[in-house]
């Protein structure tokens, strides 16, 4: 294990959710392969001066001395920090030759500083992105190894898959224990394997009960076979993978996890190394709705342009079906036959036929929701569509904002794209967003550090924010939030505010004509590439009310620049804060499907502790409702808590 290993790897043991400074675990390194994967044979100890840790089954240890390993950053921190400097006086030192005489005595009384800061000031903790990747390598036990099994029997026979195409793809049978049926069993066995090296292994058997080894990574099945191709086809199994190489269509990848949710996080790492330099992609998928639904998400991800899809006619459903219907020379003539995605901006009846029938049978989508009683009663969200967001300078867009697109985020896994310049540093920003998901005040008096790092750990994975290096046009906008959907899965594009962009308006237009322009490519972008898309846009200078000391509530039409905003937008919202009431309206001006929605008011509480917006009755000077429940649960304690249940810790721990 190299150093920087060694400290990635006690940065993650100190971030880990506990209830004492000694407590056991799984082994992260030999769980995997163990009979009883849940025994808590990890013990680690932590302490301020250091730690240690250690399994009593594998032997793997690893021990840590904070001093020594503070004293190891700061030296690297230091050649970093003169290394720069050195880059910085050579290339000023000719023609800036006084400034650098300057720049080198700041930089000396910045290294007194800092010498008297190690020896006075507490030690920052060191909070990792994420915790150090060790995915588990599996280990086969060769002594369960059956050769030429029923499974092999059932491949060839019952599935069609020659046995040579087996032989070649390293296709075994074993036995192994499956927790289906909690018992050992006979397995087809499919290997995973990158750059020729196994990083995975799926056990099956006859009932289509299947596992995967715990703690090894999700990779694409057969993923060395595209690499470097023009053209590559995706299924949806494996045995349909198999069908189509035993018809002679080698550059095939099956997706690891079949139609398990339209959440393809393991293609991120893929998509630029393996699917980039693709010309035509094929998705030979399953005809069920899962199936559907994967492929979809296939096509938002790698491009309508160029992905092609297989139809497999009445009475199959998949490859292996059409194979066992017909036979290997038609399976692949059907899969060349593969169909283009429809015409972009042409469309008939039929196009939409899979959508229609879902409507006749269970009636419109209900919308994303966001948990806010009472906005849930005005307003349910759709991907493919714009939100207009405006209110006067100070009144919470931006928080509300941040409301919604974290809700979306945790209750529908809606991944977030922020354009948002006002929202610097983006430490601040992200500051905000921590404390809403944690629910707690962002410092280490009032938030435990396991808590900061789950959320940031979290959020590095879900939010990504959008600041363009050569200017700050909607077209480098746009195109930066397109590769967000392409390769981080971004269902999310806050734009905030409108006003922030550089509006580069030609002689020929005016400023209506321009932003009614601006919008339409909003709208397209919203609807190719399936995003919400959240435009916050401020009014036009109001005028006070006589004898008022607040602004008039604006409406869509106010805002600054043209009624298109307005008339071209799905959803209208106006924010206001009264802060001699203490609430906060949210009007809904505008939903333009009535099964989503319509206009109405709803009042919140907004929270100064952790940014949250509680649902309240409306307050007049008349009417002064209960002081409303505050709400400072963790909302990723029940979000997350799939996955701590993953690592195996114990609740008494």
């Amino acid at each position: 294990m190299t150093r920087e290993e060694h400290a990635d790897y006690v940065r993650w043991l100190k971030s880990l959710p506990r209830r004492k400074d000694h407590f056991r675990m799984p082994c992260p390194e030999c769980s995997a392969t163990r009979s009883n994967p849940k025994d808590p044979s990890f013990s680690v100890h932590i302490t301020r001066e250091g730690g240690w840790a250690k399994c009593f089954h594998c032997d793997f240890a690893i021990a840590w001395n904070e001093d020594e390993m503070w004293k190891r950053e700061q030296k690297q921190q230091d050649r970093e920090r003169q290394k720069q400097q050195k880059d910085a006086s050579q290339h000023h030192n000719t023609a800036q030759h006084h400034d650098a005489a300057s720049q080198h005595r700041n930089t000396s009384q910045h290294h007194d500083t800092a010498s008297q800061h190690h020896n006075t000031a507490q030690r920052k903790p060191h909070i990792p992105l994420q915790p150090p990747v060790h995915y588990v390598c599996p280990v086969i036990n060769k002594n369960k190894q059956i050769m030429n099994g029923e499974m092999m029997e059932y491949m060839v026979g019952r599935r069609g898959i020659p046995m040579d195409v087996l032989t070649r793809m390293k296709i075994e049978e074993r036995l192994e224990f499956l927790p289906q049926t909690g018992k050992e069993e006979a397995c087809i066995c499919f290997p995973y394997l990158e750059d020729g090296v196994m990083k995975n292994m799926k056990f099956r058997d006859a009932a289509k009960h299947f596992k995967m080894v715990k703690g090894a990574e999700l990779i694409p099945w057969n993923i060395d076979a595209i690499k470097g191709k023009e053209k590559c086809y995706i299924t949806e199994g494996e045995i349909d993978a198999l069908s189509l190489i035993a018809a002679g269509l080698e550059e095939v990848v099956s997706v690891p996890n079949g139609a398990g949710g339209a959440n393809l996080q393991w293609l991120d790492r893929f998509v630029e190394s393996h699917f980039d330099d693709k010309t035509e992609i094929i998705l030979a998928m399953d005809t069920d709705k899962r199936g559907v639904e994967l492929r979809d998400e296939l096509v938002r991800r790698l491009g309508m342009d160029r992905c092609k899809v297989v139809a497999w006619g009445e009475g199959c459903k998949d490859a292996n079906e059409y194979l066992l219907k017909y036979d290997l020379p038609r399976l692949r003539q059907q899969v060349e036959q593969a169909a283009e995605i429809p015409l972009e901006g042409v469309f008939c009846p039929m196009d939409e036929w899979d959508t229609l029938m879902d409507i006749y049978y269970n009636g419109m989508p209900e919308g994303a929701d966001t948990g806010l009683e009472n906005l849930d009663r005005l307003i349910k969200f759709e991907r493919g569509f714009v939100l207009t967001v405006t209110g006067v300078p100070g009144s919470g867009k931006s928080e509300f904002v941040d409301e919604i697109a974290m809700r979306l985020l945790l209750r529908h896994d809606w991944k977030v794209g922020y354009f948002s310049p006002e929202n610097t540093p983006l430490a601040y920003h992200y500051r905000k967003l921590i404390r809403r998901v944690v629910g707690k005040r962002f410092e280490h008096k009032g938030m435990p550090l396991p808590e900061a790092g789950q959320a940031i750990r979290y959020l590095a994975q879900s939010v990504f924010s959008i600041m363009p290096k050569e200017d700050f046009s909607v077209e480098s906008v746009l195109r930066i939030a397109a590769q967000l959907v392409s390769r981080k899965g971004v269902k999310v594009l806050v734009v905030d505010p409108f006003n922030r962009f550089e509006h580069q308006i030609p002689d020929w237009e005016t400023e209506t004509q321009y932003i009614s322009r601006i919008f339409d490519e909003f709208s397209n972008f919203a609807v190719k590439h399936k995003v919400l898309l959240i435009l916050v846009a401020h009014p036009t200078k109001l005028r006070r009310e006589p004898g008022s000391k607040r602004w008039p509530v604006p409406t869509l039409y106010d805002i600054n620049g043209s009624a298109a905003f307005f008339n071209k937008t799905d959803y209208g919202m106006v924010i206001d804060r009264n802060d001699e009431l203490g609430q906060v309206l949210v009007r809904v001006a505008k939903v333009r499907f009535d099964h989503l929605g319509g206009p109405g008011d709803a009042f919140f509480a907004f929270s100064t502790y952790n940014g949250r917006y509680t649902p309240t009755e409306e307050r007049t000077l008349d009417h002064n409702p209960p002081e409303p429940k505050w709400e400072h649960t963790n909302f990723l304690t029940e979000k997350l808590k799939p996955e701590q249940q993953g690592l195996g810790f114990n609740e008494g721990e």
